[in-house]
């Protein structure tokens, strides 16, 4: 067997808890070695390694020599501090989305990480479906022709957020745009195979942010305490001179969810994609044909193979499949949408 990689957790949390130790327990050669943060403690007893310990600072953590990598799973505004720091003491990261909460702390990550010799990645995992590769390896095989317009949504109809720090625009960075606009984003933008954006514009909104109802997927909040937008809707011109539409929201007024949903247009033929497959139309000369693939997912199935990529990277001295150069095209756009809404004008990257 490969050798083990001794990772270590930074904010145990409910995410740390559900996408990373339960998932990390459970693969080859991944070790949990080292815990820091939150219910540290807790998460070591039910998934450390033989020998785990809880760290009392994040610098004790950082100093194991047992520890290889870091999973960073702590709020949005400490990603790029934290990140910083262990990769300066030659950890390999993978960070919690969004990458950073703005650009300037981004592009100094990717720096910094290739400074250092070592590997930095983001919790895209949507790209990790099985449906989500089979169409990837579809689109890149030239199937669909030229690709000129995406569509990535993450709607809810009514799942606002009402734990932890959501509510905080310093904190979070932004609304539903930055919550499920960077997995949005991100997978279209793969998709597409098309990270450098042209301009943007974009519209936020508190929508139905001021009328709290009991019908919330999560209870009642208080208007009060929001800070941020549950709606989000913006358009990025790429140079190539695709179009990519994106609709987000934690609250809107539709007839139901439309969340992890990518359309895409070529020339010779489009796609419908959701977790656990996808749709192509066709035109052929006589009729217009539509098929389907399908594939057993479940939410675990990508975030489980984001972490086996992970540490395969790591073993093999090879990158990602998500770069940290890709991550940060994804925080430029989502910069670029805020201030559009701010301004109310186009944004020139």
């Amino acid at each position: 067997m490969d050798r083990e990689i001794g990772i270590g957790i930074v904010g145990c949390g409910s995410i740390a808890r559900w996408k990373y130790a339960e998932n990390l327990a459970v693969l080859p050669g991944a070790s949990l070695r080292a815990f820091f943060g939150g219910r540290a403690e807790e998460l070591r007893k039910a998934w450390g390694a033989p020998g785990a310990v809880t760290c009392g600072s994040l610098e004790e953590l950082l100093g194991r020599s047992d520890v290889d990598a870091v999973c960073i799973c702590t709020p949005n505004d400490s990603h790029a501090a934290i990140t910083l720091a262990a990769l300066r003491a030659g950890k390999h990261v993978l960070c919690e989305k969004p990458m950073a909460v703005d650009a300037a702390s981004a592009e100094e990550m990717v720096r910094t990480a290739e400074e250092s010799g070592v590997f930095l990645t983001v919790g895209h995992q949507a790209r990790f479906y099985p449906s989500a590769q089979a169409l990837h390896g579809e689109l890149r095989a030239g199937r669909f022709g030229a690709l000129y317009f995406a569509r990535a949504s993450m709607v809810r109809r009514m799942g606002i957020p009402t734990w932890g720090r959501f509510f905080d625009p310093v904190v979070q960075g932004g609304g539903c745009l930055m919550d499920l606009g960077t997995h949005a984003l991100d997978l279209a933008m793969w998709l597409l195979d098309d990270f450098e954006p042209a301009y943007c514009s974009a519209g936020t909104f508190r929508g139905p942010g001021d009328m709290p109802t009991a019908a919330n997927r999560w209870g009642p909040w208080d208007p009060a305490a929001l800070k941020v937008e549950t709606s989000a809707f913006g358009q990025v011109v790429m140079k190539s001179g695709a179009v990519l539409s994106i609709d987000t929201s934690w609250a809107l007024h539709v007839p139901e969810d439309r969340e992890d949903a990518i359309t895409l247009c070529g020339t010779a033929a489009g796609a419908e994609w959701a977790p656990g497959g996808y749709t192509v139309s066709e035109a052929l000369p006589d009729r217009l044909v539509t098929t389907s693939c399908r594939l057993p997912e479940e939410e675990q199935t990508a975030n489980r193979a984001q972490l086996a990529d992970f540490l395969d990277a790591v073993r093999q001295g090879r990158p990602p499949l998500v770069t940290a150069r890709q991550s940060l095209a994804v925080v430029r756009v989502l910069e670029g949408l805020y201030r559009s809404a701010r301004e109310r004008q186009p944004v020139v990257f």
